[in-house]
């Protein structure tokens, strides 16, 4: 496994993305990103879910000094993303309230010695003067602002946390910073970049053109025993994700499928944190299950079997849409 020393060279962009995570090629335009934040300018990234977003800030981690602070605002996938990279060779580590004080003042350690590559906080975390106190200590190569589309009030997931953001530009000037999103209109690309002070990045926006996804549209019969008759008919034992418009809406349709022989857990803001975080492990961890929920799930969602989305409500956008479907 090669070094975070042995890629910062003029070819440690390709070197990490062959020796590290195992791709012969960049795909689009991810080396034009990778490029252009190695050498220290800011990007805003409009990529699909599924498009190589994470090795976008992932490499430059690698390849600049110092340790590549991400912005995420799922916890319950913090775990995830950092075994994942732990995995493969990469330092990484993460930071929130989930953690035993012991467990923190390892990952604390570590980044200010700088031995890690990535460290992961929620944006909650940067409002706070001993998060910043600790960022001061250590030497920070970028910030990668995962999920970018909640700084916008245009957007469905805003959250008010992500607007204080504009001050790492503020705070660290000489630091480059990629926001990245897979959903956003033109009015909430504008409002990302204003609202973190992205005023000189680079914006690189990919095309939304998803051939392997298919879509079906039917009216509306009864929509649970349609529901049930596409999973028994075309996907038995598969995982998937079923989107409504309401909570009330989400427990009905989760109750009616489990009590029809579909293995489907809720998810949704009115469920608690302990709730929404395991249901949303067991999607990840086990197959065939199926995830009955509002937009409020699937932000950073990594499952590679998910074989169906369905719409039991019409979203209220063709942005909500797009967020749903990706």
């Amino acid at each position: 496994m090669a070094s975070p020393t042995d890629l910062r060279t003029a070819s440690g962009a390709l070197d990490a993305l062959r020796r590290v995570f195992g791709y012969d090629a960049f795909r689009g335009f991810q080396q034009d990103v990778i490029d252009h934040v190695v050498a220290g300018g800011d990007a805003l990234v409009l990529m699909p879910t599924g498009g190589g977003k994470s090795l976008c800030y992932q490499i430059p981690a690698l390849v600049r000094d110092g340790v590549a602070v991400v912005v995420s605002p799922l916890i319950a996938l913090m775990q995830d993303q950092v075994d994942a990279l732990t995995a493969v060779g990469v330092r990484a580590g993460f930071l929130n309230s989930t953690q035993t004080l012991d467990a923190r003042r390892r990952v604390e350690a570590a980044f200010v010695a700088g031995e890690l590559d990535l460290l992961y906080l929620a944006p909650e975390a940067l409002g706070v003067r001993s998060t910043l106190a600790l960022l001061d200590r250590g030497r920070i190569s970028l910030f990668a602002i995962d999920e970018a589309h909640c700084v916008s009030q245009w957007g469905h997931d805003f959250r008010p946390d992500y607007l204080a953001l504009s001050m790492l530009h503020e705070r660290w000037p000489q630091v480059p910073r990629i926001a990245l999103t897979a959903t956003a209109t033109s009015a909430t690309r504008t409002e990302i970049a204003t609202r973190l002070k992205l005023d000189d990045a680079r914006h690189f926006v990919a095309s939304f053109d998803r051939p392997n996804i298919q879509y079906r549209i039917v009216p509306k019969r009864e929509p649970r025993k349609q529901l049930l008759t596409l999973l028994r008919d075309e996907h038995p034992g598969d995982a998937g994700i079923v989107y409504c418009l309401s909570r009330a809406s989400v427990d009905k349709t989760a109750e009616f499928l489990t009590a029809n022989g579909v293995a489907a857990l809720p998810y949704h803001a009115g469920l608690d944190a302990g709730t929404r975080a395991r249901n949303q492990q067991r999607f990840l961890r086990e197959d065939g299950l199926v995830m009955v929920a509002t937009i409020a799930f699937g932000m950073g969602i990594d499952k590679p079997d998910v074989r169906f989305v369905a719409h039991l409500d019409l979203p209220k956008s063709v942005e909500g849409y797009y967020q749903e479907t990706g």
